[in-house]
């Protein structure tokens, strides 16, 4: 894929910000996962803008970079396991689902599957590093959040799409 200079330099500006995001993480820790969140979303924008092959090369960087600037190498596998490729997941399935009769059912099921199978992985990868208690109404939470933050991002997407992208000259 041949970029012009310009959507390189688009590109270094999204993933200098996805960092600054990242490493805020680190600094202030009440709003870590706002802030992951937001690293996030610079990883949709990619998407959008130029696809997923770049998105997912996008991620990968924001990973590697992540990891090593971050002072919490803990946290950080909160970003990479879920934050960081749920942008990747959600457009994929939400194109896998475009067609289908019952769409909405189809996205949720698998999201939702997703965000399990990851808070899972996390859960069990994170208690060698610390002392977690789980409680029934902490996953409760856990879940709601997560719908709240997969309808937040659509919303961002929705607004960068129709009336962010066209105003950029690029």
């Amino acid at each position: 894929m041949l970029l012009k200079s310009k959507n390189i330099a688009y590109l270094g500006v999204l993933l200098a910000l996805n960092q600054v995001f990242i490493v805020l993480s680190s600094i202030i820790k009440t709003n870590t996962l706002l802030l992951f969140s937001l690293a996030a979303l610079m990883i949709g924008i990619v998407i959008v803008d130029f696809g997923a092959k770049s998105g997912v090369l996008f991620y990968i960087a924001s990973s590697i970079l992540g990891f090593f600037l971050t002072t919490n190498q803990v946290e950080i596998v909160t970003y990479i396991l879920f934050f960081g490729m749920y942008s990747i997941v959600k457009y994929v399935i939400e194109k896998a689902a475009f067609p289908m009769k019952y769409a909405k059912i189809f996205e949720l099921t698998t999201k939702f599957l997703f965000f399990n199978l990851v808070a899972l992985c996390i859960y069990f990868l994170l208690r060698e590093f610390a002392v977690i208690k789980l409680y029934w109404w902490l996953i409760l939470v856990a879940e709601i959040s997560f719908v709240v933050y997969d309808y937040a991002f659509s919303i961002f997407i929705n607004y960068y799409i129709t009336k962010i992208k066209p105003k950029l000259k690029r």
